[in-house]
């Protein structure tokens, strides 16, 4: 990398040098010199090639849900044609355990595992309460029960929870990308959970040297090649490569990581993830020393997550904000929140006059008094019903933390907007770093009434959450967690409770 940049360096010097030659020799002359437009290459990084691919999948609209494509696997448009050109190989019919990665793109790929009697791995989202969800084949399944196991909610409802001390053996690994070059160099979305998941496979001897790794793009995500000197001894190869149109045999085959690379993590990603900890003192125990990263950082720091403001927003969404001036809300008034107490707003109470009548001006009768209350009185009982009816009582709410002092409301409903979730209330306390998410009304399994079926389903939309600026760290995801039904009491004045 440091020999490239040096390169670079001395080419547009020697340009300058040559221009500014030219231009002396051709003013000594009298030859008029036209202007000279000096455009730089573009330097080549990993996230400039993923910037790349995401922008032309974008542009011409070769993704489907969910959008944007930015800082994700994209699932692009032919995902399932490319998973039966896969199906067809023979590295597939052979396995008969096969690890695939949660994203959307290969959803139709465990479905086929599934409908081809294999088993299925697929990988804890973000490690944090295991290593893999292993799925095995319902006998007498039909084709929707599948597709339905195939998806995310799916796996974490069916899945039995696999860690480390597990015997299994994986025969094929399909994993996503952003991008892939002909010769076998793989780029993800940046975050390197699949790198990791493989070493830890490689620790636990589910996989091997051997064991074949396969992916499938668009053949846009198909690169003719990319800078070698960009990937390190912890990035995954791949080994066969699927498009809706062609399949690309790498030969020779690049070598995969033969472990953890320690050195490369740090004190806080063991924290995030039990299964690391577990493995680092299994190393340990074997009287291995361990070094960790002193730095706490990504190898790779990716751009700032982008909020697209041209999609829809949630306009059915109401803002509740709890102890926040309503400027503060709007993203306004910024300088207002180390302030010590801060005042609260709350709708007003709409208050019914009594109707005037024309020609009227006297006081009314007894009689026609109390006939006017009573109207009134039937009229505030109609309106208070109809308020206990069109407000259902909410069911379920998640808790979300770890939003930024600069988070703004408009930014969590674009970012809900974006992965397709719509809450019925929104309790807004950015203040304190954090926000409730309210649901009304939700499916419920007939095996147990008691817990909605879509819980899991929209916290897995939200996996990987970012709101506002990104520090490009992994610990500026936003923290989703299920929480106890706030009541409304609550969610109107919480501190009166």
């Amino acid at each position: 990398m440091y020999l490239m940049l040096l390169r670079v360096k001395w080419n547009v010097r020697l340009m300058l040098i040559g221009i500014y030659i030219h231009t002396y020799v051709a003013s000594k002359s009298g030859v008029k010199i036209p202007n000279i437009d000096i455009s730089l290459p573009q330097e080549v990084t990993k996230h400039s090639s993923r910037e790349k691919v995401w922008d032309y999948l974008m542009k011409n609209e070769l993704v489907n849900f969910p959008v944007p494509v930015y800082d994700r696997i994209p699932n692009f448009k032919g995902a399932a044609e490319a998973a039966l050109c896969l199906a067809e190989l023979e590295e597939f019919k052979k396995a008969k355990t096969v690890k695939i990665n949660p994203d959307k793109p290969q959803e139709p790929v465990r479905f086929l595992a599934l409908e081809a009697n294999k088993e299925i791995l697929v990988p804890i989202p973000r490690l944090k309460s295991g290593l893999f969800l292993h799925v095995t084949p319902v006998a007498g399944a039909t084709t929707k029960e599948l597709r339905t196991l195939s998806k995310i909610h799916g796996l974490m409802e069916v899945g039995k929870r696999l860690g480390v001390d597990s015997d299994v053996k994986i025969d094929l690994v399909v994993m996503g990308s952003v991008c892939v070059s002909r010769d076998g160099y793989r780029l993800g979305n940046g975050k390197g959970f699949a790198d990791l998941e493989f070493a830890m496979m490689m620790r636990i001897g589910a996989v091997t040297q051997d064991t074949v790794v396969i992916t499938t793009v668009h053949d846009c995500q198909l690169l003719d090649s990319l800078p070698p000197e960009l990937f390190k001894e912890y990035d995954v190869p791949v080994d066969i490569i699927v498009t809706p149109t062609q399949t690309i045999m790498v030969n020779p085959r690049l070598k995969k990581p033969t472990g953890i690379l320690w050195h490369m993590l740090s004190e806080r990603r063991l924290k995030t993830m039990p299964v690391l900890q577990q493995l680092k003192e299994m190393d340990e125990k074997d009287g291995k020393v361990i070094t960790l990263k002193e730095e706490d950082s990504d190898v790779e720091a990716p751009k700032p997550y982008r909020s697209r403001s041209n999609y829809s927003r949630n306009k059915s969404s109401r803002i509740r904000n709890d102890g926040l001036d309503v400027n503060d809300a709007c993203g306004e008034g910024e300088n207002r929140e180390g302030e010590a107490a801060v005042k609260a707003r709350f709708p007003r109470r709409r208050t019914h006059n009594k109707v005037k009548r024309e020609g009227d001006n006297k006081s009314p009768s007894k009689e026609g008094e109390e006939k006017l209350e009573s109207s009134d009185k039937s009229g505030q009982q109609r309106r208070r019903n109809l308020r206990q009816k069109s407000k259902p009582q909410i069911e379920f709410s998640l808790k979300l933390s770890n939003i930024s002092s600069g988070a703004r409301v408009r930014d969590l409903k674009n970012a809900l907007s974006e992965r397709g979730v719509k809450a019925n209330e929104i309790t807004w306390q950015r203040y304190r770093g954090i926000c409730y998410l309210h649901f009304n009304k939700l499916k419920q399994n007939s095996s147990a009434p008691e817990q909605p079926i879509q819980v899991d389903s929209i916290m897995a939309n939200l996996r990987e959450l970012r709101i506002g600026e990104s520090t490009g760290k992994d610990d500026d995801f936003i923290i989703v967690e299920p929480a106890k039904p706030i009541s409304r009491i609550e969610v109107t004045d919480v501190s009166s409770v």
